[in-house]
């Protein structure tokens, strides 16, 4: 005959599905987060101080003078709506900056999203009668280098040029 003892110590312990299903995310989290986080890095060096996303160009007036030399950063593309008397405008602009040092030109790069931040909340307020004109383009050339030199304060830009200044009613 056998004991009630026998029968526990021979029988296989019956595992919860809840027990197993906790198991398997214990093993899965770990694996899961290593593989987020190296997704994560891969994407953040991609597009950080290796590659430049805008495009520039580089001048050296004097070849004998190293110091002497101009680097030109395109911003992208902007389009903003404009106030007027009679309906809103379209303002489309591409900016140009002028640098001088291509340090300065890898900080404009992790700087870009904060010059296009201040260009947005500059020109989002502005009047159809305050960029029309020879003189509004001057006072708005003039107001954006000020502020975007406020944003990229250890760097110098010593001129902004608009490449596309279009005024659409």
């Amino acid at each position: 005959m056998i004991d009630d003892q026998e029968l526990e110590e021979n029988e296989e312990p019956v595992e919860n599905p809840h027990q197993k299903r906790k198991k398997i995310m214990i093993l899965l989290l770990p694996l899961l987060i290593v593989i987020g986080i190296s997704v994560a890095v891969y994407f953040t060096l991609n597009n950080g101080y290796d590659s430049l996303s805008g495009s520039y160009n580089i001048v050296q007036y004097n070849k004998d003078n190293t110091e002497d030399i101009t680097v030109f950063y395109d911003l992208p593309e902007f389009k903003a709506s404009v106030k007027g008397n009679n309906g809103n405008h379209e303002l489309r602009l591409k900016i140009t900056l002028e640098l001088s040092s291509i340090e300065d030109l890898k900080m404009l790069e992790i700087l870009a999203p904060k010059l296009q931040d201040a260009m947005l909340s500059h020109i989002i307020e502005l009047r159809f009668d305050e960029v029309s004109g020879s003189q509004g383009l001057y006072w708005l050339k003039e107001e954006l280098l000020y502020r975007f030199n406020l944003v990229s304060a250890p760097v110098k830009i010593k001129n902004l040029n608009f490449s596309v200044f279009e005024l659409q009613k």
